[in-house]
């Protein structure tokens, strides 16, 4: 990939944190069209927004992304992909951005010599929206380089803590090597199926036509591995869910003893117990062995 020139950089690292179109603009121009009465409050509030980014968290990508695959070498290279998807976005975005910059040094350039007023004022509006893109570009570039961030985070925690650049080469052979990807593909088709039959077994007691289906295209070794650990699996969930239950059957009783029957407030329940309960989770971690 071809490197920024140092003028490219330079305008870059200066333009970043400049000049914004200011929602205060966006106001006075509605003093003409349909006022906007804000308190102090909502316009800073507002005018904060526009500036922040809002990307996937990397709890998210840690167990809604990355730990969607259900073996450690598929996990490790889902978060490879999820990488790569980023980087390509943000080299697009720096790209646009770039060029968001050169329409507006472009636009600024004609205005110089621009005598009709009309033509002038268009212009000023065409620079007010390239301000705007401006903004959008560089609140998705920060999202992106955060996120890729984040990802290199999950992997070198299952990398180790001081990695280098012998680690790096370790995770690119172990990713690449066609003798390990046979072996990891008959680990993660087990372990895919046997999730989602142990979920059918766990709703509705039974393997569903789909899952059994797929599960019938395996070799019968497979097959057999297949339905033991799926039978496994929801068998322990099981009788885990019901020692919860009854414990939960059993602080439910001691909370609402001497009350009537009652409804409650389910955000606010939640969201106590998602405060106050969380770090005493006994759950075993999703990228830990069954065994």
């Amino acid at each position: 990939m071809k490197t920024d020139s140092s003028s490219e950089k330079n305008l870059l690292s200066t333009e970043l944190d400049s000049e914004r179109l200011p929602l205060s603009k966006t106001i006075e121009d509605l003093e003409s069209i349909d006022p906007w009465v804000l308190s102090d409050f909502d316009e800073g509030l507002v005018g904060w927004s526009d500036s922040q980014f809002f990307g996937q968290t990397d709890y998210q990508n840690k167990y809604f992304v990355v730990n969607s695959q259900v073996t450690p070498w598929r996990q490790m290279r889902q978060a490879i992909m999820e990488i790569q998807t980023r980087l390509n976005a943000l080299q697009k975005v720096t790209i646009s951005y770039k060029r968001t910059l050169n329409d507006i040094a472009r636009i600024r350039h004609e205005m110089e010599t621009e005598e009709d007023p009309y033509f002038k004022q268009d212009k000023e509006y065409e620079i007010e929206i390239l301000l705007l893109d401006k903004q959008v570009w560089h609140n998705k570039l920060r999202q992106c380089k955060r996120e890729i961030e984040g990802l290199l985070r999950i992997i070198k925690e299952r990398t180790g803590e001081n990695v280098d650049l012998e680690d790096l080469e370790t995770l690119k052979a172990t990713i690449l090597a066609k003798e390990n990807e046979e072996g990891e593909e008959i680990k993660y088709w087990i372990a895919r199926l046997a999730k989602q039959c142990s979920i059918d077994l766990l709703t509705t007691g039974r393997i569903q036509a789909g899952n059994l289906d797929s599960m019938l295209m395996m070799s019968p070794e497979d097959q057999a591995a297949v339905t033991d650990l799926a039978m496994t699996y929801s068998t322990a969930m099981n009788i885990n869910v019901g020692k919860i239950k009854a414990a939960a059957e059993d602080k439910v009783e001691n909370m609402l003893k001497g009350q009537g029957p009652q409804m409650f407030d389910t955000a606010g329940v939640l969201t106590d117990y998602a405060n106050n309960n969380v770090e005493d989770r006994y759950l075993q971690s999703s990228d830990k062995s069954e065994t």
